[in-house]
């Protein structure tokens, strides 16, 4: 009954939507036509609750979930929110995510399948989907910056106030989780916040349920600090991201996916040996702030270094000068903003009051779940798209493929983190909102 419910409520809300871009990358779209749904999306009933603890107080960190006994402090997957494993499960049997095999690393596939297929369309190898965003209006450029919250992020947010620039920062749940006080100034600064997993894995080397940890726990982390927002948009670890990533995003969480049309590789600054240098980052911007403005500028910058916030610094005295439109990369890739359930990060939040949820912290599981049902595993594709074998996926956490493989154009980061959450009433969530829909 419940399964039926959910499928009728996520049906109710998929009204056929498009976002198209003009590009010269990769297109291709193997998902079935329903891929479309509408910016209004359900998520935040996975979410919704009555109060929201200070961040850095005791009860803010009893929110980071319970971790596998293995001392890595990975999310345990076992324990996930029902309501999530049943937002998967209900998209995963109506056929909305595809059944394509994990990848080793970033854009490579087992049996010989190729990763710019039209059913895969890795975004590693910079394959565009059509509801990917990399591009922005003519005219303009996207601020966006990657990894935060860091030491070096109170630097960056002084600059960007003292030039009256607002930007999306696409943050990472242990990078929270390590760095409190940066992430308060963070959320103090008014600027839009994004999702870019928990621990910086590559997603398509992951299980479906790990999958679905890594961004529920991202999200769930924002929405805790931010009184209630739901981010509605996340960018890919190392842009590694194929139809099965972006499926579980869209159709669980609905959240959407940002990448970029040219990269700095700014993370590598302080890497040895780095993969770029400053004179080459100076001499890229220069490049490009004087190039054609159409489309425009989504650059990929981190605030990972004193070095990755400085080559920003530089060059934004020139996005001014040449007659950039400088705003906030969430901004332009949708009026709407970074977040589901409210206009910007300050002013009021829609939240519906259907789930009640209070963590007891990393040691404890109070009030989680399994999710045995479909999780950890897919059929492997065929080069034609057809299910050609059924392949059990690992649920070890940390299985294959964190950090970033060469090639990569994010930084790597930390293995671990994550975020506690404990979820009751889901069943008054679907039985609420179908209610509504047809009353």
């Amino acid at each position: 009954m419940l399964a039926a419910l959910t499928l009728l409520l996520l049906h109710l809300l998929s009204p056929a939507h498009a976002h198209g871009h003009d590009h010269d990358h990769i297109a291709r779209n193997g998902l079935p036509d329903t891929w479309f749904q509408p910016r209004d999306h359900a998520v935040r009933a996975l979410f919704a609750r009555d109060d929201f603890p200070a961040v850095g107080s005791d009860a803010w960190t009893a929110s980071l979930p319970p971790f596998t006994p293995d001392g890595s402090q990975t999310p345990d997957i076992t324990k996930l929110p029902q309501a999530w494993v049943d937002a998967y499960n209900a998209a995963k049997a109506a056929g909305k995510i595809p059944s394509i095999p994990q990848s080793t690393t970033g854009g490579q596939y087992p049996n010989g399948l190729k990763a710019d297929s039209p059913d895969i369309c890795s975004s590693y190898i910079r394959c565009r989907a059509p509801e990917d965003h990399f591009n922005v209006p003519s005219g303009t450029l996207a601020l966006n910056f990657d990894d935060g919250p860091t030491e070096f992020t109170g630097q960056l947010l002084d600059f960007l106030k003292t030039n009256n620039a607002i930007a999306t920062h696409f943050v990472i749940g242990y990078s929270i989780q390590q760095n409190v006080s940066a992430w308060q100034l963070l959320l103090n600064s008014g600027h839009d916040l994004a999702v870019h997993t928990w621990s910086h894995r590559q997603l398509t080397t992951q299980t479906d349920m790990e999958v679905v940890s890594e961004l529920g726990w991202s999200m769930n982390i924002i929405y805790l600090s931010t009184g209630g927002r739901v981010p509605r948009f996340w960018r890919p670890p190392t842009g590694d991201a194929d139809n099965r990533i972006r499926a579980i995003a869209k159709y669980v969480f609905g959240l959407e996916m940002v990448v970029w049309n040219q990269d700095t590789e700014d993370w590598s600054l302080t890497e040895t040996p780095p993969e770029t240098t400053t004179d080459k980052i100076a001499s890229q911007m220069n490049t490009w702030l004087n190039g054609p403005k159409d489309p425009g500028l989504m650059i990929l910058e981190h605030e990972l270094s004193a070095q990755s916030v400085g080559a920003f610094m530089a060059a934004f005295p020139l996005m001014k000068s040449t007659g950039w439109n400088v705003q906030s990369a969430a901004r332009l890739v949708n009026t709407d903003g970074a977040y589901r359930n409210s206009a910007g990060p300050t002013g009021s939040v829609t939240a519906a009051k259907l789930l009640d949820f209070a963590g007891t912290g990393p040691s404890g599981t109070t009030g989680s779940t399994g999710n045995a049902t479909t999780s950890g595993s897919a059929s492997v594709v065929g080069p034609s798209g057809s299910a050609s074998a059924t392949k059990s996926q690992s649920t070890a956490s940390g299985a294959s493929g964190a950090g970033s493989a060469t090639g990569s154009s994010s930084s790597p980061a930390p293995s671990s983190g994550a975020t506690r959450l404990d979820i009751a009433g889901f069943n008054a969530m679907v039985l609420g909102a179908v209610a509504y829909m047809m009353f």
